[in-house]
């Protein structure tokens, strides 16, 4: 089996991982402020006590934006794993290439867009 991914391409789809690895990382570390995230619990919980419902909407907010990137986060992180595998870029559902430009957009991408459309739709109903 020929890779449909030549060496070049998947070279410049590891340093879009990186990169943007390394974006979430710069972002968490600025929600945290530098501190450690007990640290930044600790903190919350003690601003909690002053003005209670309005910091556990924000909170909330925050913890559901913390919870995608997060997930996002932990999904590239597979892909720089994946990457140099003969697998990567082969739709997960019907085993078609996924297309260098949509990997350029979504180095992540587990399938192409048609089955990805499907899985969307299938999650929504």
């Amino acid at each position: 089996m020929t890779a449909h991914l030549s060496q070049h391409q998947r070279g410049v789809l590891a340093e879009l991982l990186q990169s943007r690895l390394a974006e979430f990382e710069r972002d968490r570390a600025s929600r945290l402020q530098g501190q450690s995230p007990v640290a930044s619990a600790r903190q919350t919980r003690l601003q909690d006590a002053d003005d209670g419902r309005q910091r556990a909407g924000e909170h909330e907010v925050e913890d559901v934006v913390a919870n995608i990137d997060s997930s996002e986060s932990n999904e590239i992180g597979n892909a720089l794993q994946r990457v140099h595998e003969a697998s990567y870029g082969l739709c997960i559902d019907c085993h078609t290439a996924i297309p260098f430009d949509r990997l350029r957009l979504e180095p992540q991408a587990l399938r192409c867009a048609a089955c990805q459309t499907l899985y969307e739709r299938n999650l929504l109903s």
